[in-house]
């Protein structure tokens, strides 16, 4: 499992003279995610989304990497050939909204669809075959280890009546830069979230960017 090798950068990067910077890091990511509670139904996975952030995208304060990238540049030169590995493709996760096309027919596991990009990734988990249905459309994390894809822990389920919204808007930011693709991916979260709290109001009335609520 990949998780291994991230424990020494959570380690160093969450503790001594960073946590501040992961209280700070926390006030910036829930202001645009929407803030949970513990008693949400969602917390942990909220949460796990949060560390994959501060992780793998948020930059440093002065160092303009975020934690992954400045671990891996540090300590290069005293990993193993197969850590190198490792740690390079640590470097290159990818965070976006996805579409489950399929579950495959060998070696268990999803074929999904990043829907910024169109291009499918096969999973090799054939335990989250559990939690989704064909169509269903997900704010996830894909970890590129020894040569497959693996999920990250932190997964934000969106409605499938709101696919169509969904989809609209990931058209129109399509070709922009990263951060706005994320802004747009971050907005939604919110939206779920405060779905899951008002349940009793019509979700196009959440899932909106010219809502009142």
């Amino acid at each position: 499992m990949y998780q291994k090798y991230l424990e020494p950068v959570i380690e160093e990067f969450t503790t001594g003279e960073y946590y501040q910077e992961v209280y700070n890091a926390k006030q910036e990511y829930f202001d645009k995610a929407g803030v949970v509670y513990e008693d949400d139904p969602e917390f942990e996975a909220r949460m796990n989304i949060f560390t994959d952030w501060y992780l793998f995208d948020r930059d440093l304060p002065g160092i303009d990497l975020p934690p992954i990238r400045y671990f891996f540049r540090k300590n290069k030169a005293k990993l193993t050939d197969e850590e190198l590995n490792i740690y390079k493709d640590l470097c290159s996760t990818i965070h976006s909204l996805f579409r489950i096309k399929r579950f495959a027919w060998t070696g268990g596991g999803l074929v999904i669809e990043d829907l910024f990009s169109n291009k499918t990734f096969k999973v090799n988990d054939a335990e989250m075959k559990k939690g989704f249905n064909r169509g269903d459309i997900f704010e996830a994390r894909l970890i590129p280890f020894k040569g497959a894809y693996e999920f990250s822990r932190g997964f934000c389920i969106h409605p499938v009546d709101m696919e169509g919204f969904i989809t609209g808007e990931i058209k129109k930011v399509r070709f922009q830069e990263k951060p706005r693709q994320t802004k747009l991916i971050l907005q939604l979260s919110a939206m779920k979230l405060k779905s899951l709290r008002f349940n009793h109001i019509d979700i196009r009335h959440i899932y909106t960017f010219d809502s009142r609520f």
